[in-house]
């Protein structure tokens, strides 16, 4: 049965199941070590996201209208410094951004198969890093290319809405100003937007399927922009009450960050003080998608919930998708 069989696509219900799955995973029993190895998933799995949290110090020059002249004089300054710079300077310099750039694509790499231990964390109800790493090997190395793909469309496209800013710049040595620097500015914000918001939603989908069918990304992405066009109602609530949640969630996260003194902030330990929210979050997510069928089903190929080494004594039920909970006591 596909995504299109007229299934009742409900928003609250997995919102209110997401509460007792969060409940059962990490307090029921609560187990130390099993927290520790899922905050580590959790952890790993945000590796392929973008950092958010840094604020933007706008200088009153700026704000006032003498951008122009701040860009202009630092251009100025910063290829004429680099005239100065002596001959071993430029290659360690781009030595360093060579570096960098790795860096980053190793994050999202490893931020790639981080998502599918995660979601096995969750739907098998377990803390396990080593076993989903290679089970979920091709699953998640296809993800990984497909965010790189992702990535350099984002890029090209952004140049190409950037056009009436950087063009003018380019050909007249003059920024736009008044009316085309808004207009610039709003349709580079709006472009941005919808295809962060597009990317947001499809990939939120393609981890359950990728994980519940074991296919590529590209097959994923099929599935997940089928099931979103057959129902669009839904999906658009169910992104707008994500937003109020993180918005929510971001609130909570920078009382807490008050709170502990900046101890949240910290990587990993932040996760981990915060790993409520993270496995709430990805259950709503997972139990939202699966009301589209047994094929967006991530416990549908899960033949019972396996506990963690230190809690194997407290074996549970297998979940019968699609009607109850995935888990229950």
């Amino acid at each position: 049965m596909d995504a299109s069989s007229g299934r009742k696509i409900e928003i609250f219900e997995p919102f209110s199941r997401a509460f007792d799955l969060t409940k059962l995973i990490l307090f029921q029993p609560f187990d130390v070590a099993k927290w520790f190895v899922i905050g580590f998933a959790a952890f790993l799995s945000h590796l392929a996201g973008g950092g958010g949290g840094q604020g933007f110090n706008f200088n009153s020059k700026l704000m006032n209208g003498d951008w122009k002249w701040k860009l202009r004089s630092t251009t100025h300054e910063a290829f004429g410094s680099a005239d100065t710079l002596p001959g071993w300077a430029l290659p360690l310099i781009g030595i360093g951004v060579v570096v960098g750039i790795a860096l980053v694509i190793v994050c999202l790499w490893i931020g790639a198969r981080g998502k599918f231990i995660f979601t096995d964390c969750v739907v098998r109800n377990r803390g396990a890093i080593v076993e989903p790493w290679r089970s979920f090997k091709r699953e998640g190395n296809s993800y990984f290319l497909f965010s790189l793909l992702v990535a350099v469309i984002i890029l090209a496209v952004a140049g190409l809405a950037s056009l009436p800013l950087w063009l003018p710049l380019a050909i007249r040595g003059e920024a736009p100003q008044g009316a085309n620097l808004v207009m610039g500015i709003s349709l580079l914000a709006i472009v941005l937007m919808l295809i962060m918001v597009g990317y947001y939603l499809i990939s939120s989908f393609m981890i359950p399927v990728m994980y519940r069918r074991k296919c590529g990304a590209g097959e994923a992405f099929g599935a997940s922009v089928a099931a979103i066009m057959a129902y669009p109602g839904p999906v658009i609530l169910y992104v707008l009450f994500s937003v109020v949640l993180y918005v929510a969630f971001a609130m909570s996260a920078c009382l807490l960050t008050c709170v502990t003194c900046c101890i949240t902030a910290i990587p990993y330990l932040g996760t981990v003080i915060l790993l409520p929210f993270y496995v709430f979050f990805l259950s709503y997510l997972l139990l939202f998608v699966r009301q589209f069928g047994p094929t967006y089903d991530a416990w549908a190929n899960v033949a019972a919930i396996e506990a963690a080494p230190s809690t194997a004594a407290t074996e549970r039920p297998a979940s019968e998708p699609p009607e109850p909970p995935p888990v229950q006591l």
